[in-house]
Formats: structure tokens, C-alpha cells, sequence
């Protein structure tokens, strides 16, 4: 089993966000998002807490349906389907656009399963091309080596950093064409955060990343682009180095100096 192959040419919006709005129970949490995110690229979404970040970011694959009394206006669009439709197939959605969360979260189970179980169940593979592929994406994330090939060693008894990886392996395994990250490095220490960068700028080549992170050295640091979240609005969205140094809103501007948030 190849990962998709790099695409040539012009990127295009993979996702395509209007009018969203969302809600918990009668509470408001979102308001009016518009954003279009491009294919191939590394988006990062920055705010204080408490000010939407996560609550966007699963609207795109719909894990907020999972939250008792949440309702959802407005569309999000995945290659130019709504994925708010009836129609869709929520288990599909969520293997085209897989979730990395905060908290490193492997099975219970040995490091071969928890990579294996998503290709197995889907039937995407199995046998000697299960075994290559989970073999091939470990070499991915750079875990092979570091267990000596032994895929039979339980996946909690890796370090956070290594636990964080094989979750990136495991979203990985499907074949997906988007992956959203939540914070995937606040449970991490500096050097460990740094793999987890690195890889990220690696998959970028051929994924479509979308990361939440409350570290606007690391937004800076990875991304391509950067959105700036307030109370639930979408206040700036620009390439990443424009918002940094140049920001057209005051809002971004007092938050990324820190005089607000």
C-alpha cells in the first residue's frame, strides 16, 4: 500500500468553510466562519482559550456530532461536498479527514495493532501487505528503528513523544487526505516537539494539515498559513509570516504582541 503520491500543479481548496455557525445547546461558540484551506499546506489556528480553536477544527470532521445538544449551521465543504449533508457517511468522512488529539490516546494494545486496525477493518489490507504497509509507516514517523523493528511491544509503554507518533502513524493508515491536530504537542517536551514539527513539515508534501496550538512560536515555525480566532469569530487569516509581522487587524496585532489574551 503507497501513501497518495505527491500532486502537481496549482493547489486548490480542499475545504471550503461558509457561514458556519455552531452551537451547544443555546449557547453560541462560532459565528459566521468563512475560510477556505488549500491543499498541501499546513494551517494553524491561534486564540486564546476558550475562544473556538477545537470546536472549529471538529466541525471538519464532524466529532462534534459526538457532544449531546450541539447543532451546526452554514457549510463545509470537502472537495465541494457538504459533509453536513444527510447522505454523508460519517465513517468515510472521518477516514478522508482523520484527528490527532491533544493527548497522545494509543490502544491498549501492541504498537502492530494500533497501526494495523484501521486498514483492517476497512479492508484495505491485510497479510504480508498489512504487515509492509504498518511497517513502512512506522518508517514514516520514525519509530521503526527506535523499537528495533518489534512491533509486538505495547504501544503505552513508548514515551509521549514516541505515543504521539504512532497515533500520527495510525491516522496515517487509512490514507486520508486531510489531518487536523489538536494541540498535538502541548502534551510534549521541547525536543519531542520538534519530531513532531519536523514530521508535520514533512507530510505537508503530500497532506493537507489543519493544527490547533496555543504556541504561536510554533504556528510561526510550521505553518503556511495562520487564522485568528476571538470569541468565537474569525478575526484575520493570512499567510503565516503577513499575520505575523504585518497583521491588517488591530485584534491580531494586540494578540500577537501580547497586550490582549
Amino acid at each position: 500500500m503507497d501513501h497518495p503520491k505527491k500532486q502537481k500543479g496549482k493547489k486548490k481548496r480542499i475545504l471550503q468553510i461558509k457561514h458556519l455557525n455552531f452551537f451547544y445547546g443555546e449557547t453560541q461558540a462560532l459565528f459566521d466562519i468563512n475560510l477556505n484551506i488549500m491543499s498541501r499546506e499546513i494551517t494553524a489556528f491561534i486564540g486564546p482559550s476558550g475562544c473556538g480553536k477545537s470546536t472549529f477544527l471538529r466541525c471538519l470532521n464532524r466529532m462534534n456530532d459526538e457532544i449531546h445538544g450541539t447543532r451546526v449551521e452554514g457549510r463545509v465543504l470537502l472537495d465541494k461536498e457538504n459533509i453536513y449533508a444527510p447522505v454523508t457517511d460519517v465513517v468515510e468522512l472521518r477516514r478522508r479527514v482523520g484527528l490527532v488529539f491533544q493527548k497522545p490516546n494509543p490502544f491498549p494494545q501492541s504498537i502492530f495493532s494500533n497501526v494495523a486496525m484501521g486498514p483492517r477493518s476497512l479492508g484495505l489490507a491485510r497479510g504480508e501487505v498489512l504487515t509492509a504497509w504498518v511497517r513502512q509507516l512506522l518508517e514514516r514517523v520514525d519509530l521503526w528503528d527506535e523499537i528495533k523493528g518489534d512491533t509486538s511491544i505495547p504501544a503505552l509503554s513508548l514515551s509521549l513523544g514516541q505515543q504521539q507518533r504512532l497515533c500520527i502513524a495510525r491516522t496515517l493508515s487509512v490514507k486520508p487526505e486531510v489531518i487536523l491536530m489538536d494541540e498535538p504537542c502541548s502534551a510534549l517536551d521541547p525536543i519531542a516537539t520538534l519530531r513532531v514539527e519536523a514530521l508535520m513539515r514533512e507530510l505537508r508534501k503530500e497532506y493537507t494539515i489543519v493544527v490547533v496550538t496555543h504556541n504561536m512560536q510554533q504556528a510561526a515555525r510550521v505553518s503556511d498559513k495562520t487564522a485568528f480566532f476571538w470569541l468565537g469569530e474569525l478575526v484575520e487569516h493570512a499567510g503565516t509570516k503577513k499575520l505575523f509581522t504585518r497583521p491588517e487587524k488591530q485584534k491580531t496585532e494586540d494578540y500577537i504582541r501580547g497586550r490582549v489574551g
